[in-house]
């Protein structure tokens, strides 16, 4: 976590078979900018061995929130599956504003094969331990196609598998209550954009990027300017 003081704290939050490696060409923009972050990594997909599902995800979101330093709201961002997180984590007194980055805005219960769509659920490879893996040859095309070839290779590389068992969480929509923004990304080829218009539906304010599914690698401009917009609003 960097420091700057009585300014507004971000916190990003990875989505499914990724970490916190994806915040690798954000976090410097905002130190430019002064804004103090924080990324989580999540048990699910840092420690399969555990089963961590998205119980122990929110836990780990949690612990971090409890432990900023300071008073000022927090911003606090999810990407992709990581938007399961948010919506539960996101209750916490200091969330005062949530951002899903092409991530899943679900009310409870909601199925959540149906609203990924087709593509991720066809890339995957799951065991018998419920441990799943996009399969090599598709992780660049579903979640990088609008990436350089370098910038594919790099991000693949980092894919790892995630436990998809876990028991249920506490049925939470911290976005009826916090003040909610939703990224459409009109590219994205893993979580179809007509299915990300229709949660983004329940947001207070959507966004529109003409990027795919990981605007994190080859526009981190994009996803600090929004964040450095945020912690800057009153």
């Amino acid at each position: 976590m960097t420091d700057a003081a009585a300014t507004k704290p971000v916190v990003l939050v990875h989505g499914a078979w990724h970490g916190a490696w994806c915040w690798d060409r954000v976090t410097p923009l905002l130190d430019a900018a002064g804004v103090p972050w924080g990324t989580a990594e999540l048990p699910s997909c840092a420690d399969i061995a555990g089963q961590a599902g998205v119980a122990e995800d929110v836990d780990e979101v949690t612990r971090i929130l409890d432990e900023l330093p300071g008073t000022e709201p927090v911003v606090l961002l999810g990407h992709s599956r990581g938007g399961l997180v948010l919506s539960e984590a996101g209750v916490h007194d200091r969330v005062g504003q949530l951002v899903y980055l092409c991530a899943l805005l679900l009310e409870p219960g909601e199925d959540v094969v149906a609203a990924l769509g087709p593509n991720v659920m066809s890339a995957l490879e799951i065991d018998d331990e419920l441990v799943s893996s996009v399969k090599p040859d598709q992780a660049a095309a579903l979640f990088y196609n609008d990436c350089t070839a370098d910038d594919r290779a790099w991000a693949a590389a980092h894919v790892s598998p995630m436990y998809i068992g876990g028991g249920a969480v506490e049925p939470r929509r911290a976005w009826e209550s916090r003040s909610t923004t939703y990224v459409v990304c009109e590219l994205d080829a893993a979580i179809p954009p007509e299915y990300q218009h229709r949660m983004a539906g329940r947001a207070d304010d959507v966004l529109s990027w003409e990027t795919g599914h990981s605007p994190f690698v080859n526009r981190p401009d994009l996803v600090a300017d929004l964040l450095i917009g945020l912690t800057a609003a009153d």
